[in-house]
C-alpha cells in the first residue's frame, strides 16, 4: 500500500493535461411549491394539472411532474446539472394544463446568470411575472467601432467627431441559420435624458470570416465632448458602464431585427447600448462581441434617468414560486497538481491509529461540511480502485468505537454515510432492476392496502386490503432475496469486506454479520428507496397519499422481517393492526430466504448474470431518429428525422412509433461499439450516435441535458454488462469519474475550514483550555504518540492546502492573461468572467506561520496574485 500511495493519480480527462485550468459550471435547483396561481376551475377532471417548465435561454432542460389542480401546488423537485453550454437566462414557466385545450401560461420567473448568486442556498418566494416576448433575448453581435475628429469640411481637426459603426457578424439568434442573411440592425445615436434620436442608419451583417468591406458601415457626426466627459477612463470602467446608466449624455443603440416571411411584421432580437463617454473611447478601430439585451422601455428609461428603481409598482399579482438556487463555477487544475492531496488521503489508510489520520480529522468537521465531502471521497477511491481498503478501515474504526452491538451501523456516522453513498453510486442500476417492476405495478394498479381500522376509508374491505398488502409485500420480498445475481461485483466485494471485518471482532456471531448487512442493504438501501422512489431515481413522479401509504406499509413488513432474521426471535408488537401481517411473514421459510440472500450477496465469487428474469426499463422517453437519404440533384445529402418513443433495458435499446406500440427497431447492447455526442449543424449539443458492428444510428434529444443523461446511462449499462462477463470488480471502467473535480471539491472543503485546522494544531501544541472547551472531541487524544501523529496530519493538511491554493492563484493569473474580454467566447456583458474572481474573494487563505511559509503560499502572495490577475484582466479588455 505504501508504494501505491506515491503513484500519481491517473484516469483524468485527457484535455486537462493540455490546459492548466478548467471551468465547470454547476447548477443546483430546488423547485419547492407555488401559491396564489390563477388556475382554471378543473371540476372532476383528473388530467387537469399545473406544470413547471425550466428553460436555459430558449432551450427546455426540464419539465416537472404533473401537480394537483390547486392554486397552491407542491412540486418537490431537486435537480442537479453539470452544464455543457453557457447560458444567460434561467427561466421557470408555470402552465395550466387542461385536456383538449391549449396550455395557458400562468407566469414565469426569470434570472440572469449573475443574479443567481444573490439567492444562493436560500429558499425564497419569487413573484411570477406575465410572459413578455421582448425580454426573451439571447444572442450576440460583433461590432466594429471607431471614432475620428472632423472639421466642418470633413477633414481631421479638433472639434466634432465622426463615429463609424459596422455590423460584422451575429450569432445564437432565435431563428434558423437559413434566415441569418435576412438579419439587419438599426443603429441610433440618442440623448440619454430625453431619448431623442439624432440619426438612424440601417446595417446588414456579413460573416466574420469574409472580408469586412462587404458589410456596409454607418457614420454618425457627434458634437464635441465636454472636458468632464473627456477624462480618460480605462477599458475596464468602460465595460462596466456599458448600458443606459453611463455617465455620457449620448449613447449608441443598435437593435437587431429580421423580417418575418410572408408578413409585413418584424421580429426583435435584442439591442446593444453603448454610452459615448470620451473622445478616445474608439480612437482605434475596435472589433468586439457584445451580448444582446432586452429593449429598454420609455418609462424605464425615464425612471432610471431620475434614479428611481421602483419601476414595477402596481404590477398585477400572478402568484409566487418558491425556489432554491445554487450556481457555482469550479476551477479545476490538471491532475499533477492534485497528487499531493491524493497521496495524503491514500496514506491515511495506513496511519495508526486511524482516528489520528487526515480522513478521521475530516470526519470531525461539522456534519453539514462532512456530508459535502463524503461523495467526492467515495468517488475518488472508487476511481482509483482503492475502495475496498477504504471500506475496511472505516468499518474497523466504526466497530471499535461502537459501544452497543445492536446499534452497529444504525447511526449517521462518517463510515455509514460513506458506505451509503457508495451503494447509491455503484448499485443504482441494481436498485432499479430489483424494485422498479413491482413499484411500477403499485403505481399503476393503485390498490388500497390500508389495514389500520382508524384510517380505512368507508366502503373498503379490511380483508381485501390485507390481501393486497400481502401480495405486494410478497412480490417485493421475492425480488429482493433473488437479486444477488444482479448485484455488481464491487458491491459484493464490499459486503464481503464488511462481513470479514465484523467476524474479526465478533467471531462466531453470524447474527452480528447479518445485522451489518441488514443495516445497509435493507434499512438504508431498499427500504429507503421504497419510501422515496423519486429521490432514488426509481420514478419520475411523486406518489400520491394512497400509494405513499402502501409503500410505507410494505417497508414496515420488510424491515420487520429483516429484524426478525437478525435477532432470531419475534419482536415486540407496537402496532396491533400489523400483527396478522407480521405473523404471515415471520416464518422459517422467509427467514431462510433472507439468510441465503445475505450469504450469497456477501460472497466474493457469487453468481452473476447478464440476463434478467424480467425486463426492467431503465429509461424511456422521446427521441428523434435521424436517417440519411440518397443525395439530391445537387449532390447534397438529405436526412430525415422521425419521433420515436425509446426504451433502454439492461440488455437492449429499442424504439417504437408511439408508447407501448409495436417495435420498429432495436440494438443489443452487446453489439454496441461506441456511444458519443454528435455535432450537427443547427442542432447544437442535442445529438448523439450509437455505433454498432452493423452501422450507426443518430438520435436527437429534446435538450442537451436529456442527451447527456441518455449517453451516460447507455455507457454505464454497456460497460456493466461487459464487466459481468469478465467477472471483475474494476468499477473505474464503468463510472466516468472526473477525479480532478472530486479532489478539487475536497480541497475547497479543507480551504473553508483552514482556520479550524489551525486552531486544532494550536490546541495540540499549546494545550490551551479555551480551545479544549471549544472542541471537546479533541480531549480524548491524551496519549503523546497519538498527539504527535495528529500534529503531523494537521501540518500535512495545512501545507497541502496552502500549496494547492498557490497553484490555483498562478493558474488563475495565467488564465486572466490569456482571456480577452470582448471575444466571441467571452462577449462584453458575459458575467461568467466576473465569476472567475468570486473564488479568490470568497476563499482567502489566512496568514500562516514562518514554518508553514516555507512549504505553503502566504496570504500576501495570493493577494499579489489577485491584484496582478485583475490588472492583467483590465489590460486584456
Amino acid at each position: 500500500m505504501a508504494n501505491e500511495c506515491c503513484a500519481p493519480l491517473e484516469g483524468a480527462p485527457e484535455t486537462s493535461q493540455q490546459q492548466s485550468l478548467r471551468l465547470i459550471d454547476i447548477l443546483d435547483i430546488k423547485v419547492v411549491e407555488a401559491r396564489g396561481l390563477l388556475v382554471r376551475p378543473g371540476g372532476a377532471c383528473l388530467e387537469h394539472c399545473v406544470r413547471c417548465v425550466i428553460k436555459m435561454d430558449n432551450e427546455e432542460i426540464f419539465s416537472t411532474s404533473v401537480s394537483a389542480k390547486t392554486p397552491n401546488p407542491y412540486f418537490g423537485e431537486n435537480l442537479h446539472f453539470d452544464l455543457q453550454k453557457k447560458f444567460r437566462l434561467l427561466s421557470f414557466y408555470l402552465f395550466d394544463h387542461y385536456p383538449s385545450r391549449v396550455a395557458r401560461p400562468l407566469g414565469r420567473v426569470t434570472f440572469r446568470k449573475e443574479d443567481i448568486a444573490k439567492y444562493s442556498d436560500q429558499e425564497r418566494w419569487f413573484k411570477l411575472q406575465p410572459l413578455n416576448g421582448n425580454s426573451d433575448v439571447i444572442g450576440k453581435v460583433c461590432l466594429e467601432l471607431s471614432c475620428e475628429r472632423l472639421n466642418q469640411d470633413g477633414s481631421r481637426h479638433d472639434g466634432a467627431y465622426r463615429l463609424k459603426v459596422r455590423l460584422v457578424d451575429v450569432c445564437d439568434l432565435l431563428l434558423p441559420a437559413s434566415r441569418k442573411a435576412d438579419v439587419y440592425a438599426l443603429a441610433h445615436v440618442q440623448w440619454e435624458a430625453t431619448g431623442h434620436c439624432m440619426a438612424t442608419e440601417k446595417l446588414r451583417a456579413c460573416q466574420l470570416q469574409d472580408s469586412k468591406h462587404r458589410a456596409n458601415a454607418a457614420y454618425f457626426d457627434l458634437p464635441s465632448f465636454t472636458a468632464e466627459l473627456g477624462q480618460k477612463l480605462d477599458e475596464q470602467e468602460q465595460a462596466v458602464c456599458v448600458g443606459p446608466n453611463g455617465n455620457g449624455s449620448l449613447f449608441l443603440r443598435l437593435s437587431v431585427w429580421h423580417d418575418l416571411p410572408r408578413s409585413s411584421s418584424t421580429f426583435f432580437h435584442g439591442e446593444v447600448r453603448l454610452p459615448l463617454m470620451c473622445p478616445n473611447q474608439f480612437d482605434e478601430s475596435k472589433v468586439a462581441w457584445y451580448y444582446l439585451k432586452p429593449r429598454l422601455r420609455g418609462s424605464e428609461r425615464v425612471s432610471r434617468a431620475q434614479g428611481n428603481d421602483e419601476s414595477t409598482r402596481n404590477v398585477e399579482t400572478h402568484g409566487s414560486l418558491k425556489l432554491q438556487l445554487r450556481y457555482t463555477v469550479d476551477h479545476v487544475l490538471c491532475s499533477s497538481h492534485y497528487n499531493e492531496l491524493w497521496t495524503l488521503l491514500l496514506h491515511s489508510l495506513n496511519v495508526q491509529p486511524f482516528r489520528a489520520s487526515v480522513l478521521a480529522l475530516i470526519s470531525y468537521l461539522p456534519k453539514s461540511e462532512s456530508d459535502r465531502i463524503v461523495l467526492p471521497l467515495v468517488r475518488t477511491f472508487v476511481h482509483s480502485n482503492h475502495v475496498k481498503p477504504f471500506v475496511c478501515v472505516l468499518c474497523s474504526e466504526e466497530i471499535v468505537q461502537c459501544q452497543d452491538v445492536n446499534t452497529l451501523f444504525r447511526n449517521c456516522s462518517f463510515a455509514s454515510r460513506c458506505i451509503f453513498e457508495l451503494m447509491k453510486l455503484v448499485g443504482h442500476q441494481y436498485l432499479v432492476s430489483t424494485l422498479k417492476p413491482c413499484l411500477d405495478k403499485i403505481f399503476q394498479e393503485r390498490k388500497s392496502c390500508e389495514i389500520d381500522p382508524d384510517r380505512i376509508s368507508p366502503g373498503q374491505s379490511l380483508m381485501d386490503n390485507s390481501r393486497n398488502l400481502i401480495i405486494y409485500a410478497e412480490s417485493m420480498i421475492i425480488r429482493i432475496v433473488d437479486s444477488n445475481h444482479r448485484c455488481p461485483q464491487l458491491l459484493r466485494d464490499v459486503f464481503k469486506v464488511m462481513r470479514d471485518v465484523t467476524a474479526k471482532y465478533y467471531p462466531n456471531r453470524l447474527d452480528v454479520q447479518w445485522l451489518v448487512l441488514s443495516s445497509f442493504l435493507i434499512m438504508r438501501f431498499f427500504a429507503a428507496a421504497l419510501l422515496n422512489p423519486k429521490s432514488f431515481g426509481l420514478r419520475q413522479d411523486l406518489p400520491d397519499s394512497d400509494v405513499s401509504r402502501t409503500l410505507a406499509l410494505i417497508t414496515k413488513v420488510i424491515q420487520r422481517l429483516s429484524n426478525f432474521v437478525v435477532c432470531g426471535r419475534k419482536l415486540s408488537d407496537k402496532e396491533a393492526f400489523m400483527v396478522p401481517i407480521w405473523e404471515r411473514f415471520s416464518d422459517e421459510r422467509h427467514r431462510i430466504a433472507f439468510v441465503k440472500f445475505f450469504d450469497r450477496i456477501s460472497c466474493a465469487g457469487g453468481e452473476s448474470s447478464t440476463t434478467c428474469d424480467s425486463v426492467t426499463i431503465l429509461k424511456e422517453g422521446l427521441l428523434y431518429e435521424y436517417k440519411n437519404i440518397s443525395s439530391d440533384c445537387f449532390g447534397r445529402t438529405c436526412s430525415s428525422s422521425k419521433p420515436r418513443h425509446c426504451y433502454l433495458t439492461e440488455n437492449e435499446f429499442y424504439w417504437c412509433k408511439q408508447k407501448e406500440s409495436t417495435r420498429l427497431g432495436q440494438l443489443y447492447l452487446a453489439d454496441v461499439v461506441l456511444i458519443q455526442p454528435a455535432e450537427r449543424k443547427n442542432k447544437g449539443r442535442r445529438m448523439f450516435q450509437v455505433s454498432t458492428r452493423k452501422g450507426i444510428v443518430c438520435w436527437e434529444a429534446v435538450s442537451c441535458v436529456e442527451m447527456s443523461e441518455w449517453v451516460a446511462l447507455m455507457k454505464k449499462t454497456c460497460q456493466r454488462q461487459w464487466l459481468n462477463t469478465q467477472q471483475t470488480g474494476d468499477c473505474s471502467q464503468v463510472f466516468e469519474i472526473d477525479a480532478e473535480h472530486q479532489l478539487e471539491n475536497i480541497h475547497l472543503t479543507l480551504l473553508r475550514y483552514i482556520e479550524t485546522f489551525r486552531l486544532w494544531k494550536d490546541f495540540f501544541e499549546d494545550q490551551r483550555s479555551t480551545l479544549a472547551q471549544e472542541f471537546p472531541m479533541l480531549q480524548t487524544f491524551n496519549e503523546p504518540s497519538v498527539r504527535q501523529v495528529i500534529l503531523q496530519s494537521l501540518q500535512s493538511i495545512l501545507c497541502c492546502t496552502y500549496t494547492l491554493e498557490e497553484k490555483h492563484s498562478l493558474a488563475l493569473l495565467n488564465h486572466f492573461k490569456q482571456v480577452k474580454y470582448g471575444s466571441k467566447d467571452l462577449p462584453i456583458g458575459d458575467d461568467n468572467y466576473l465569476l472567475l474572481r468570486s473564488r479568490l474573494r470568497k476563499y482567502t487563505v489566512p496568514t500562516c506561520s514562518r514554518d508553514e511559509a516555507d512549504t505553503a503560499a502566504t496570504t500576501g502572495y495570493i493577494h499579489d496574485s489577485v491584484l496582478s490577475a485583475e490588472q492583467a484582466t483590465g489590460a486584456s479588455g
